[in-house]
């Protein structure tokens, strides 16, 4: 036998072998897994009570639909964003074109709204101002303003635009920087979190993929983080978590997880000081829970299955 002839037989059984063997572990019953691989999220949608320090008061209803935002203005009045209208619940409403994918409100009055790819600005005077979009892969889902600067998390770049009071040309936040400990945002899912200390007007941002909270100085050098992965009631579950979060007055975070929905807050060095809502409190499956921290000590959480801000208070 001619050797080329010899080559393409042991050729054609060895792809006969490997064929065969790729069909029989395609019809094998590997599919049914040992219990070991079973994914369940039913153990850790219970919550020790002992660790639910607060209590449900009555839910404000918005006369909106399709509510999505959450922020707190002066004197304590809840905004929310919904189905093209910003609303103060029980008071007056701004019209949106479009439904509003964040809100924030300073201590004059004025609403700073991300519409998705761009920023918008209603003066307590009634004047509008529309800001140019920062760029073309623009999702805008977290604002925040002080006395300086709007901060925007943008989940479709995976930056934080820093403002001026005035709009103009944002600093970028976030770009990848080794070389200054800057790891870049890690965003899955469009949900994607910021807030200002109140003490020191740094940046707060949430980096979802990495399960982490970040601290920023104004012009972008970190400062700090902490992070905690895991479904344990202590870390972060799922993906990309925290989905949403706020500062409290003494700077601890009240944050919220999407999956396996939970609020908490934790202290400033990110270990676990309490639960505020477990699982078995929101419909399975709800995103979205914005949250927001009053200055009376009473926690805000928007559902959106419910279309209502829902109130929390410390126990007594």
């Amino acid at each position: 036998m001619k050797p080329a002839v010899k080559n393409w037989i042991w050729f054609i059984l060895i792809m006969a072998l490997i064929l065969g063997l790729g069909f029989y572990i395609g019809q094998s019953r590997r599919a049914e897994l040992g219990k070991s691989f079973n994914y369940s999220l039913d153990e850790y949608r219970f919550v020790d009570p002992a660790l639910i320090t607060y209590t449900e008061l009555e839910p404000m209803v918005p006369t909106i639909g399709n509510i999505v935002s959450l922020a707190i203005g002066p004197a304590g009045k809840i905004y929310v964003g919904g189905e093209n209208a910003i609303e103060v619940v029980g008071g007056k409403k701004l019209l949106t074109v479009g439904t509003p994918s964040c809100i924030a409100v300073d201590g004059a009055g004025s609403v700073f709204v991300g519409m998705q790819d761009h920023v918008e600005v209603f003066s307590s005077d009634g004047k509008k101002a529309v800001w140019p979009s920062p760029g073309e892969k623009a999702y805008l889902t977290s604002i925040a303003v002080d006395e300086w600067y709007v901060y925007a998390a943008d989940a479709g770049s995976r930056r934080v635009w820093r403002y001026s009071k005035d709009g103009g040309k944002p600093l970028e936040i976030g770009k990848k920087d080794w070389a200054n400990g800057v790891r870049g945002f890690v965003i899955p899912s469009p949900f994607f979190d910021l807030a200002i200390s109140r003490s020191d007007g740094s940046l707060w941002t949430a980096n979802p993929g990495h399960h982490a909270l970040e601290n920023y100085r104004p012009d972008g050098m970190p400062l700090s983080k902490w992070e905690n992965a895991g479904f344990n009631i202590e870390g972060f579950s799922g993906c990309c978590n925290p989905s949403h979060f706020a500062l409290m007055p003494d700077g601890a975070f009240v944050t919220a997880e999407k999956g396996l929905p939970r609020v908490k807050i934790h202290n400033v060095d990110g270990s676990l000081r309490c639960v505020v809502a477990a699982p078995d409190q929101f419909e399975e499956g709800v995103s979205g829970l914005d949250v927001a921290a009053g200055d009376d000590g009473r926690i805000y959480v928007l559902d959106p299955s419910k279309n209502q801000v829902r109130v929390f208070e410390e126990k007594k």
